[in-house]
């Protein structure tokens, strides 16, 4: 009984010093402040999860030969919506379901599992004209202009044209009366 008295002796004290409330404020002030930091938190760590199960589910279904890419696409979004709603994710909608597989196929060809090689183009043949100046497919026109605009002169005429240099490129003061 004597530790109750001196805990309600404490109490008493703190509460008409205004300790109490000055804790009880703080308090308050304190769980507002983090609040929205746990929140960010925990939602990290819950789309960290869903990509790493995402990941994992389009590698699973990457190797299936029987199902086309949509298909493919289909039952891993499926996976990830359910893995979601058995961990009670319900701010997951499909569009986010849909993102994080996206982003987890897009990693899993960065690591170079992806079998599905690119379609590729013949390249096509140089004519005369295309060997003076060679286009790369990642150049745009924009690009081959100022490569051209940089290069001098003489270097921009055709090889059948001499270039003239016994004109002066600067007529003296006399030389425009005359």
């Amino acid at each position: 009984m004597q530790i109750f008295k001196q805990i309600s002796d404490i109490f008493s004290w703190l509460q008409s010093t205004g300790i109490l409330a000055a804790l009880v404020a703080l308090i308050i002030v304190v769980v507002k402040q983090v609040q929205p930091y746990l929140k960010i938190h925990i939602k990290n760590k819950q789309i960290n999860q869903l990509t790493d199960f995402a990941l994992t589910t389009v590698t699973k279904f990457a190797t299936l030969a029987g199902l086309s890419k949509s298909d493919r696409k289909k039952m891993s979004d499926k996976d990830v919506a359910d893995f979601a709603a058995q961990l009670g994710l319900i701010w997951v909608t499909p569009e986010i379901v849909d993102s994080i597989v996206e982003v987890a196929y897009q990693q899993f060809k960065k690591l170079g599992y992806d079998n599905h090689q690119p379609q590729t183009s013949p390249e096509p043949t140089e004519t005369a004209e295309n060997s003076a100046t060679p286009q790369t497919p990642a150049s745009s026109p924009e690009q081959n202009a100022q490569s051209s605009a940089s290069k001098p002169e003489s270097a921009a005429q055709p090889a059948s044209q001499a270039p003239q240099s016994a004109q002066p490129a600067v007529k003296s003061g006399s030389d425009q009366h005359a």
